[in-house]
């Protein structure tokens, strides 16, 4: 569901194996619609048309003869799923834990109580349903802290992505920033989170990415790190690299056992520099975007998922030691053409921080259209834009406002004349 870096990802690490695969997506031109590892089938959005992309499944199901097996890619897919199970069911077998399950990692408050009920360390959170409940708790938060959607989703639904000026999370330094920020957000959604900032930098974010069979044993998992998110803070990781931390699997199977979970998850720790410790931040109940990280260690979680639902025998795990990193590409030139273009920060730290062998969100040698529309369709026209801005600004360098619209008046004036 869905072609862009999770989709595609999942199209490749398949279609490598030689399964047929088809790529549901919502928007013609997207880079992934373009790979040779599928047949792009255009059909309703999940967020915004759900009845008639589950008139559309059903009929895909009865068209295939088979039971087939399907990825989600992104939380409003994993609702959309979770909402027609009974109707899709006949037709096809979801990599998606159960309804209960799949509530606890959504809603960030009951990760939260799960988190605590199973020994696992986690910032503390207190959970907002209203104006009392901030009055009420405004001077027990711990300050710093990030306000967030108990639910990732419900601030992208709609008119709401704008009423929270399009942030997935928001740093809170005070009382009174809470409350401001707050009376913005519960325009969208009365009900919110606030988490106790956990100190240190994106470099300091890990993740656990692993699959839990059918009876919710560990089937296989890796580590990585992220090395460079954009935007910086609360962004998408741009940069990561695999790594190997094998106390946070530990810690993430015991998590995932008691929860009775199944299927590929992506559970984020971040490092507390004044606790000295792993701090759980989030549970991805999915495929997510640098998942093809996992070739380099062994470990497909795509292809393990496929096997099991498809009721064929899993593959030999040949897990190993890597250092290799997954780069956004189109997210790292922009970044440092934007970097560039506003004199800020070190270009040239970017290029150094995506040393090594690297796998790639978008270009694959094996696969090379999707990358070839990308820089096609998206990134010339947003370097002409950017082009733009940079011409502006050498004009007005050299030309004060006020004599550029003196000259533009005089030129006005000049035509009226003639």
């Amino acid at each position: 569901m869905n072609m862009f870096y999770t989709g595609l990802g999942i199209a490749r690490s398949l279609g490598e194996h030689g399964v047929p695969v088809i790529g549901l997506s919502a928007e013609r031109g997207i880079y992934g619609s373009f790979t040779r590892y599928a047949k792009t089938r255009i059909c309703p959005d999940s967020r915004r048309q759900p009845e008639e992309l589950l008139t559309d499944l059903i009929d895909l199901g009865k068209s295939l003869g088979y039971r087939a097996v399907l990825f989600p890619t992104r939380d409003h897919d994993c609702m959309f799923i979770d909402r027609y199970r009974s109707e899709l069911a006949p037709w096809f077998s979801f990599v998606l834990p159960e309804a209960e399950v799949l509530d606890v990692c959504i809603d960030k408050w009951k990760t939260y109580q799960w988190a605590e009920r199973s020994g696992v360390d986690t910032p503390q959170c207190w959970l907002l349903d209203g104006d009392a409940d901030l009055s009420a708790m405004l001077n027990d938060i711990k300050y710093p802290c990030v306000l967030k959607p108990v639910a990732a989703h419900q601030w992208r639904t709609g008119e709401n992505w704008s009423l929270v000026g399009a942030r997935k999370a928001i740093p809170i330094s005070t009382p009174h920033e809470l409350l401001t920020e707050y009376s913005a957000v519960s325009r969208a959604d009365k009900r919110a989170l606030v988490q106790e900032l956990v100190s240190g930098g994106d470099d300091c974010l890990a993740v656990t990415a692993c699959y839990l069979d059918s009876n919710s044993n560990w089937v296989a998992g890796f580590n990585i790190k992220k090395l460079l998110q954009s935007p910086e803070g609360f962004g998408t990781g741009c940069i990561v690299q695999a790594a190997e931390y094998p106390e946070l699997c530990e810690t993430t199977a015991r998590l995932l056992r008691n929860m009775r979970f199944t299927g590929i998850a992506e559970v984020e720790y971040k490092w507390d520099v004044t606790k000295g410790t792993y701090r759980l931040i989030e549970i991805n109940p999915r495929p997510w975007d640098q998942h093809r990280l996992g070739k380099s260690c062994g470990v497909d979680l795509a292809y393990l998922a496929y096997c099991e639902h498809a009721g064929q025998p899993l593959p030999a795990l040949q897990p190993r030691v890597s250092a290799d990193k997954w780069v956004a590409e189109d997210v790292f030139l922009m970044e440092a053409l934007w970097r560039s273009y506003k004199r800020k920060g070190n270009v040239g730290s970017l290029f150094h921080m995506a040393k090594g062998r690297r796998t790639y969100a978008v270009w694959s040698a094996a696969d090379p259209l999707p990358l070839v529309v990308w820089f096609g369709l998206s990134f010339v026209p947003a370097l002409a834009n950017m082009a733009r801005l940079f011409w502006s600004k050498l004009v007005n360098s050299f030309y004060p406002k006020s004599e550029v619209v003196h000259s533009e008046n005089q030129a006005t004036l000049g035509d009226r004349r003639g």
